[in-house]
Formats: structure tokens, sequence, C-alpha cells
């Protein structure tokens, strides 16, 4: 609010202008005047809120003044400054449309106290008619957005209307997104989020005013806001301008800001819908990298296009993370998860592909999981929860955590029921082996009953029982054999037949070499 003195006495003026720190309460301080003549000449120049007029001044007085100030339909508040014997002139100085008086020599408090209730009563009345023209520009700029039908005629008049210096083309739409710490995040009140979005809307006007800029609040709940504004030739100029305007919005307000920027819009009257799907698509870039920063869909696009290879896990490398979920390798499955999310970062991708994409690799893991051990069932090994958490990550690395998280604890599980003996596979294996013991029996035959790789099942075989397959059958064999030493009288060689050997003198010398005595000693033994 702008204050200018009009009296005739200059120690009046020197007086107030000292003794009131006008700055500090918002008040703008003016050049004064010595009488109605020169102040008249300054308020047509100098458009003052507010006069602290005398009444009695030489050549025009303070009545005249505002008699005068009526005429010609000039908007003027004023305080009258008046004498004891004084009383006649600031009542007519009322009725012309002064607002207060206040005796001279002043009382500065009083003074102060009166100004600032006048300033109060000024900034509602502004106020209120920005908040009616800030309605009509969002309503505008809404329509443009969301594709209401405007002819070039009616638009024109809007943008005169409404004092928006925009073009129709060429134009950006630029989606800003407010972005708070949940560590400080506290219940807005509803004229706090008001203010806050006046505060933006301002900020993002006043920094991008090279571009003819209009911003609106796009989406209080987020908070998000709509910057409609014009394309120009100077690209770096404008990569500056959003720079700052995340500096500015930052250091005034606190809070972080992301940008989403479309690219080049040709028509205002046809192409609002589009280039505001294109902003909220580079938007999403913060998805990757976090709040301060701003992303162009031009780019992202061709990104995009120039490298759509499919991700590891999806080209046949699907088996690497089934064969460290089955192997219970955790560096294996390191390994896995960092090659992903790199190809993920790398593909710069929509974000709902990224998140679609890990849940494949989660329910191969859950399916993986449950082939290993059948009574578990794979909706049991991926919850909707776990499914949630992946829907509702903000960010990729937060997306990387739910799932290193959920494989770590995958891989957990493999790892106990492994150690208790538990392995379907395993167990699968010993069964046919116990009951096909004389017949031959090769790795590559047992690989194929339970439908893995031979590599695989020897390793998984020899983590589980802690010997080789070959071990174990000759085990089972001679196991077999003892027994048969034992309860029967069944000669040596029929014996080496019966358990899977067609040579006896090997099976001799196999018995020997694990038991420490020959089959026919052995024998003996027992009797």
């Amino acid at each position: 609010m702008k204050v200018m003195v009009i009296d005739d006495e200059p120690i009046v003026a020197r007086g107030l202008e000292a003794l009131i720190p006008w700055e500090q309460h918002g008040l703008k301080w003016l050049p004064p005047a010595s009488d109605g003549l020169e102040a008249l000449e300054k308020i047509e120049e100098l458009r003052p809120d507010l006069l602290l007029l005398d009444c009695k001044m030489p050549r025009m007085t303070g009545l005249e003044l505002l008699a005068e100030l009526k005429k010609r339909q000039l908007p003027h508040r004023a305080i009258i400054l008046s004498g004891h014997d004084e009383f006649d002139f600031a009542r007519q100085a009322l009725q012309l449309g002064a607002l207060d008086y206040v005796l001279k020599p002043p009382d500065i408090e009083q003074l102060l106290s009166t100004v600032l209730r006048i300033k109060g009563e000024w900034e509602q009345e502004q106020r209120q008619p920005w908040e009616q023209q800030q309605a009509a520009r969002e309503r505008l700029v809404r329509s443009l957005l969301t594709g209401t039908k405007i002819s070039g005629v009616q638009l024109k008049s809007k943008l005169e209307e409404l004092q928006i210096s925009l073009r129709p083309a060429p134009f950006y739409v630029i989606l800003a997104e407010a972005i708070q710490d949940n560590s400080k995040a506290k219940d807005y009140l509803y004229e706090d989020r008001r203010l806050m979005n006046y505060a933006v809307t301002n900020i993002a006007e006043e920094t991008c005013s090279a571009w003819n800029p209009v911003c609106i609040v796009q989406d209080e709940t987020i908070p998000r806001f709509a910057l409609l504004l014009n394309a120009g030739d100077d690209e770096a100029g404008f990569q500056q301008c959003l720079k700052q305007l995340i500096q500015n919005i930052h250091i005034t307000l606190g809070i972080s800001v992301t940008i989403g920027i479309s690219s080049i819009a040709v028509n205002l009257l046809t192409d609002g819908p589009l280039a505001l799907a294109q902003a909220a698509t580079a938007l999403e870039g913060q998805y990757y990298t976090g709040p301060n920063t701003f992303f162009d869909y031009s780019e992202r696009l061709h990104a995009n296009e120039a490298d759509m290879r499919l991700l590891p896990g999806w080209t046949g490398e699907e088996q690497r993370l089934e064969q460290a979920l089955r192997s219970g390798d955790y560096s294996a499955l390191e390994s896995w998860l960092s090659d992903f999310f790199t190809a993920l970062v790398g593909q710069n991708m929509p974000v709902s592909m990224t998140r679609s994409l890990t849940l494949q690799a989660m329910l191969l893991g859950a399916n993986t999981l449950s082939e290993l051990h059948p009574s578990l069932k794979p909706q049991e090994l991926l919850t909707a929860s776990q499914v949630e958490a992946v829907w509702v990550a903000a960010t990729l690395q937060k997306l990387q955590q739910v799932a290193r998280t959920y494989f770590q604890e995958l891989l957990d599980h493999t790892v106990r029921l492994r150690h208790s003996g538990k392995n379907n596979i395993v167990e699968t294996v010993k069964e046919y082996i116990s009951s096909r013991f004389a017949d031959a029996i090769s790795l590559e035959m047992l690989a194929k009953e339970v439908f893995v790789s031979p590599v695989y099942l020897s390793s998984l075989f020899k983590q589980v029982e802690g010997m080789n397959i070959s071990d174990y059958l000759t085990l089972i064999r001679l196991d077999k054999a003892k027994d048969l030493l034992r309860h029967s009288s069944v000669k040596t060689y029929e014996i080496a037949r019966m358990v899977g050997y067609q040579d006896d003198k090997y099976f001799s010398r196999l018995f020997k070499k694990r038991v420490g005595m020959t089959p026919s000693e052995f024998r003996n033994q027992q009797g």
C-alpha cells in the first residue's frame, strides 16, 4: 500500500517518515506534497493508495483537493490531520470520502493503528477482485486443457478481458508438482493450502514472465499446477527459467518441485488436452530421479523410441532368476536384480510398465518356489499387500527396495525349506532312487524325471544332501546289499545284480572300499 503525506509544514512529513517504520508494515512511503495543487499532480503520476491530508493549506486546501479527486473519479483513501479548532473541516472531509481524522500533532501509535486498519480493509478489497479474476482465468485455462469447444473470436475476447497476454500458438503446457517431505508432513488447513496455491501461481507467473504465462491449480489434492505459456526461440533461456522456477519455489516456500514439459503445441483451441497429457507423461520422470528437476516429453519419447529392447529376465534371462532362487544363491539374485533395474532406468519407460515388469518377475519367483515345494501356493508366496506395495511405489528406488525385500524373503524361505530336507525336487529324486536303485540310473534320467537341467539338479542335490547324486545312489545300493547279506543266503554275484551292478567283481571292490571289508567278510561278521 502506497502512502503520501500532504501538509504545508515540512516538519510534519519528515517527522512521520522518521517515526513510523513504514516498510516494516508493508507500506511504501511516497514523496510528500506541500499543498493540494502539488498533490494533485503527484497523485495523477504516483497513484497513492492512502493520503494523510492536512485541512488548511495554501493554493488548494485539503477539502478542495478531496472534492477535485471525487470530481475526477480518482480512487483515494484519506486520513485528515486536523487541529482542535478545525472540527468543521474534518466533518466536511468525512462527507467528501475521508475515512478518519487524527488530531495534530498526531499520536504516532494512534495514527499507525488507524493506517493499519485502513490497510487491512484495502487488502481485502484488492483480494476479492483478484480472486474473481483468478477464478475466471482458471476456468478459461482449464477449458482449453480439457478440450471445451471455444471459437477463435471468443478466445481472443476472453484473453483480453482477463488480461492474459498469451498468443494462440505455439505454446507449452507445463505441470509442476509440489513434493512434500513425509518426515515434515502435516495437515494443512484450507486457508494454508489456498495461500500456498496463491504463492506458487504468483512465483510461476513472475519467474516465467518473458513467456506470457498463466498458472492455475490443476489438482489441489497432490498439489499440482498447470502452466500454460508461449514457446519462443530461446530454448536455453526457457530451460534456465524452469530451473529458476524450481529454485524460487523451493527457497520461498520450502517445498520441492518437479516439472513436466509438453512438446510444442500449435493450436491453443484444439491441442490443449494432448499437451496436458504429454506434460503428465513427462512428469513421471520424477519416478526415476526424485524431485527438484524438470523433464521434457520430447526427450522421453525419443529415449523410448531409440531403445525398446526387452529387459533382462524377458529374453531368456529369466532362467538366471529361476536358477538363483532354485540354488539359493544370494549373490546371483543380487546380480540379476541389479541388471534388471539398471535396464529399467536405461529404458526410461512409463512408470506403469516398470511396475508391471517387476510384478511379473515377482510372480515368476513365486511360481518357481511353488514348483520346488508343491505344498506352497503362488498366491501364498505373492500376497495382495506385496502386489499393492509394487503399485504404490512412488519412485523407482522404492520399487527396487520392494522387489529386493520380496526376493530376499523368498530366497530365505527356500533355504530354510532346503535345510529342513523338504525340497520337493530332491525328495522326488531320493524316492525314485529308493524304488529303482536296481535299474541303470543316470543323472540325465533323474533330471528328466523332475523337469530340470542335469547341472541344476546336481548342484541342488549336493546343496541339500551334502553329497553328489552318484554317491547317494551308491549309498542306497550298498545299504540294500548289506541288508541282503545279513538276512539271506543269496550269492554275492546275485546280490550285485539285485542292487544294480552287473559286474560282481566291481561290486566287491566298491563294497570293500566303502564298507572296509568284502561282502563275504561282512556276511561272516554278521553270523
